[in-house]
């Protein structure tokens, strides 16, 4: 009876850590709908942006959690936002256009789970791709970026447009 027990007190941790594994280590899925949320805004960085690897043009989507934090300037559990980031290309007349992507990055609270992150996960998708998951260290280099923003919920993204 006590081999019982015990085994079956195990069952919880062994599901977590297939659904974790299952998830990537960020515990954060691919966001296939992202597209249907609300998108907050679009940006191009230029050269001299610094991470460099953010060169290019993004378009930044909110989902029905974010927008009622943007709203409100607290943010649930469940909040996310994603940046869809592409390589810019020069167009005709000297215009600038997107070129091939280059990642989905993907920005959920969850206090509890991301406490040394400032309650944010980030995990990223090489080329938009699910399987192709870029984030190795809990998100710890992605906040150092956002890590300033703190008055802001380490956003850098502010209210709605």
């Amino acid at each position: 009876m006590l081999r019982k027990i015990s085994i079956l007190g195990l069952l919880p941790l062994a599901l977590a850590c297939v659904y974790a594994l299952a998830q990537g280590m960020s515990g954060i899925p691919f966001p296939n709908d992202y597209r249907t949320w609300y998108r907050h805004h679009t940006t191009v960085n230029l050269a001299g942006h610094v991470p460099v690897d953010e060169i290019g043009i993004q378009d930044v989507y909110a989902n029905a959690a974010a927008v009622k934090g943007l709203e409100s300037g607290t943010f649930a559990d469940g909040a996310a936002f994603v940046v869809d980031r592409f390589t810019s290309v020069e167009g005709p007349n000297n215009t600038l256009a997107t070129g091939p992507r280059k990642v989905i990055a993907v920005m959920l609270r969850d206090a509890q789970m991301y406490k040394d992150t400032g309650g944010w996960g980030f995990e990223a998708f090489k080329a938009g791709d699910p399987k192709q998951r870029v984030v190795q260290d809990g998100g710890k280099a992605c906040f150092v970026c956002h890590a300033p923003h703190a008055a802001n919920n380490f956003l850098f993204t502010k209210g709605l447009n």
